[in-house]
């Protein structure tokens, strides 16, 4: 049996992404992070259109973290690195490295924090089973991740 990996998938450095001199902006990395998580959760077959027509629950983002290691240019092709690094009672971090597919090199890395609320009065409360064995297989050390990184090719 092979050990899990992250859920990896590819995306492009698109014109709106670039600054003048065509160098990805910083904000751009926020695209790419909603984008991977929201791809992350359809591979564990808990797609937004599912966890949007549950009316009890919302997920909110409560904290986002980026690092910036090296520039991305305009139709560089990146690998985004997903996985949960945290799985709690009523939230998840999610993790992003976003990586030149080629390469493999880092271009930057997000961490961002989801926690689980009720639609009626905002207040935390458990993540559901089913969202929490649907992400189980997608739990990974940071650590392990950043010191081996997975190949894209």
């Amino acid at each position: 049996m092979s050990s899990p990996s992250p859920f990896v998938v590819r995306e492009r450095v698109r014109w709106a992404d670039v600054d003048l001199v065509g160098i990805m902006r910083f904000s751009a990395v926020t695209r790419l992070v909603e984008m991977a998580e929201q791809e992350l959760l359809r591979e564990a077959g808990l797609p937004y259109s599912m966890i949007f027509s549950a009316p009890e629950i919302w997920m909110p983002r409560r904290h986002l973290t980026i690092e910036y290691f090296s520039p991305a240019r305009i139709d560089d092709e990146l690998a985004l690195v997903t996985y949960i690094s945290r799985l709690g009672d009523t939230s998840l971090t999610v993790n992003v490295d976003v990586r030149h597919a080629t390469t493999n090199r880092l271009v930057a890395t997000a961490v961002m924090v989801v926690v689980c609320v009720t639609v009626a009065a905002f207040a935390k409360r458990p993540l559901p089973r089913v969202v929490r064995e649907a992400l189980t297989p997608f739990v990974h050390a940071a650590v392990d991740i950043q010191a081996e990184p997975p190949r894209t090719e």
